[in-house]
């Protein structure tokens, strides 16, 4: 499997764990912002059950995974030349 490849299916993982996550939540989430930024904030209360769990999370460790082996693939490459 090629670098390319290898980039595209970790990003499509990755998407895949978001969007199960984010259609299988239950829950809150609030984000709060302001000037300064130290008094900005973000809250997720809540959590993902049954087949959006089942499969999100895999789909985001596999993800996650791969995009840490592409990352080492590419410095190794770039470290080569």
């Amino acid at each position: 499997m090629n670098l390319k490849r290898l980039t595209i299916l970790s990003d499509i993982l990755i998407l895949v764990g978001f969007v199960l996550l984010g259609v299988g939540w239950k829950g809150s989430a609030s984000v709060t912002g302001g000037i300064p930024f130290h008094s900005s904030s973000v809250q997720f209360t809540g959590g993902a059950s049954g087949f959006a769990a089942l499969l999100g999370v895999p789909s985001l460790f596999f993800g996650f995974a791969l995009m840490l082996i592409s990352l080492v693939w590419t410095s190794v490459e770039v470290l080569q030349k």
